[in-house]
């Protein structure tokens, strides 16, 4: 029986990859790929690994696995399903390969967990103070070439409208962040006043976010050390930080997200930070007051990098919220400093976010853009023309113009959609809230297929690994009518094509294209949190926290369905992120 158990399970594993790969029953590789699987089960399941199991291991094996297939049905079960129409077949085809996935999941996802309670990636440390300010100067030359060429910065449509808003030409509103807009007035004013040419400026805030990019790569390594991370992990850190492509590309691209990103990874450095230090595993007593160095070196950073992550992207404020009370409840037994520090951050960021905010008439998002998903699961019924109701008719005609939403809905992105929206039935919308809701709780009840494709179709990349979709594409000043123009310092097709190469690699070189994909990296920090719960260490759980809100948010609200600058902050903060499991605070 318990052979014929490992075989049955390896058998669904094989035809779970089979029908996700689209790889033939005729193919000889699956004969290979079968008795690997075999051969993996039967030493998994052996007595010497099954005595190292926890209880633990298997309810988090089983969370995580069930989720990684859910994952999967949702993204591949056309591929999956192929060209079957039978809904017999389908449901057949669909649960055996869910039992599949279900098995291969499960025992890699045990495998892995055993595999790194076994590592260990610190020790006494190395203490060298010249690491962090080698980090700095690493990342600035390496990242030199990227800002000759593209100088002097990146600049899409989005960054176009800050700056018409930063020099008045439009109306100032907080759906680019109005700090960071402000930031970028001050350089290109600063520019004018230094040479008369507003290029200079823009120059000047480049240099000035590559800075401060590279600083928070110092600031990381600096924590590591302090972890006592063994040297492979801080020359790979290093290595990370000046050599990745996308790196080297968003720090001179002019976007709010870039940013964020830095002021994201340097909370959630200061949040190891404070893990080390101790936190409710020990009494107050034996956590030591706060050094006046440490005022400098980790409660500023904390608090300024909480402040900005609020204010430079609505979803950074909700992660930052979610956050809070778990960071509270970790941190129970440091009131003293912990209550101050996140006061001054709620005050400040919720009095910005309001008074002031109504105070100089500054709009925020309108509620349309809060309706992504909603709006493009609608707009996907009516494109497919499935039947409506009369009421249901009535009221979608009511917010856009029904003749045209066939013509301009694109599944993948609902700006065309909210765009229509905004051109009639904006202000209808933001009158009736409660009978949209009542709306599209209705057609989706009439057309949940529908609703789930339109669901997916908006928001897979954030949640599964094999998604194709282009990083760094943009380059120079995207045309307008402020007389921004394109100077770059270094150019040639020689340049040119480096960048295209290094941009492609990522689609050649296995293993290395993961570390590109936003949906791997969901399942990462899920699995790096799990390693933490593993062994009680919620402080160092607590670590991926805001990185894991900040992704849901996107799979909640995801205005375009691969946009891998609205996780450029995970991204970045990956060595932390991988770190965070091996840890240990004061005790």
């Amino acid at each position: 029986m318990y052979k014929l158990k490992i075989f049955a399970k390896s058998f669904l594993s094989l035809f779970a990859i089979m029908r996700l790969t689209g790889m033939s029953t005729k193919n000889p590789v699956s004969i290979i790929t079968f008795l690997i699987i075999l051969y993996v089960f039967s030493k998994l399941q052996s007595d010497r690994i099954e005595s190292r199991i926890e209880a633990a291991d298997i309810t988090l094996a089983a969370i995580l696995s069930v989720l990684f297939s859910i994952f999967t049905l949702a993204a591949r079960h056309d591929v999956i399903l192929g060209s079957l129409t039978s809904r017999l077949f389908c449901a057949i085809i669909l649960l055996l390969t869910a039992f599949g996935l279900l098995a291969v999941y499960f025992y890699l996802i045990i495998w892995i967990l055993q595999a790194a309670s076994e590592m260990t990636l610190t020790e006494n440390g190395y203490s060298y103070v010249w690491i962090p300010y080698l980090t700095v100067f690493l990342c600035i030359l390496c990242w030199l070439p990227y800002f000759l060429y593209e100088y002097p910065g990146v600049m899409t449509p989005d960054s176009v409208n800050q700056y018409a808003q930063a020099i008045g030409v439009y109306e100032l509103n907080n759906h680019h962040s109005v700090i960071h807009t402000a930031i970028i007035g001050l350089f290109s004013n600063l520019g004018l006043s230094i040479t008369g040419d507003v290029h200079t400026g823009l120059a000047l805030y480049t240099a000035a976010q590559m800075l401060f990019m590279a600083c928070t790569a110092g600031y990381v390594v600096q924590t590591l050390q302090k972890a006592g991370a063994i040297m492979p992990v801080l020359v790979l850190t290093i290595c990370f930080y000046a050599l990745m492509p996308y790196n080297g590309a968003y720090t001179v691209t002019i976007w709010k997200d870039i940013p964020f990103a830095g002021c994201m990874t340097l909370f959630g450095a200061a949040l190891m930070r404070f893990l080390l230090r101790g936190s409710s595993t020990i009494s107050t007593d034996s956590i030591p007051k706060l050094a006046i160095s440490e005022y400098f070196t980790l409660v500023i950073p904390y608090i300024v990098s909480g402040i900005l992550l609020c204010l430079l992207r609505t979803n950074g404020w909700i992660a930052f919220a979610a956050t809070l009370p778990f960071i509270l409840i970790v941190y129970r037994r440091c009131p003293k400093v912990m209550l101050p520090i996140h006061l001054i951050i709620l005050v400040l960021v919720l009095f910005i976010k309001y008074p002031v905010m109504r105070v100089y008439d500054i709009p925020q998002a309108d509620f349309v853009e809060s309706l992504s998903i909603p709006v493009q699961q609608i707009a996907r019924v009516i494109s497919n023309g499935e039947p409506l109701t009369e009421s249901q008719e009535e009221f979608a005609a009511n917010i856009m113009d029904l003749s045209q939403v066939s013509a301009v809905y694109q599944p993948d992105v609902s700006d065309n959609i909210k765009n229509l929206i905004r051109q009639t039935g904006n202000h209808y919308l933001e009158s009736h809230k409660g009978a949209f809701l009542k709306t599209w709780l209705s057609i989706g009840a009439k057309h949940p297929g529908t609703y789930f494709d339109a669901y997916v179709a908006q928001t897979n990349g954030y949640w599964y690994p094999d998604i194709s979709y282009k990083v760094g594409l943009a380059d120079g000043i995207y045309p307008n009518e402020f007389g921004l123009r394109w100077q770059p310092v270094i150019k040639g097709t020689t340049l040119t094509k480096i960048k295209e190469i290094l941009f492609k690699l990522p689609e050649l070189i296995p293993l290395y294209g993961l570390f590109w994909s936003m949906g791997f990296l969901l399942w990462l920090i899920l699995l790096i949190g799990a390693l933490c719960l593993r062994s009680g260490n919620t402080a160092n759980a607590l670590i991926c926290l805001p990185f894991i809100f900040l992704m849901l948010t996107l799979c909640i609200a995801a205005p375009v369905a691969t946009e891998f600058r609205y996780t450029y902050a995970v991204f970045y903060a990956l060595p932390i992120l991988i770190m965070s499991p091996f840890v240990r605070g004061k005790n």
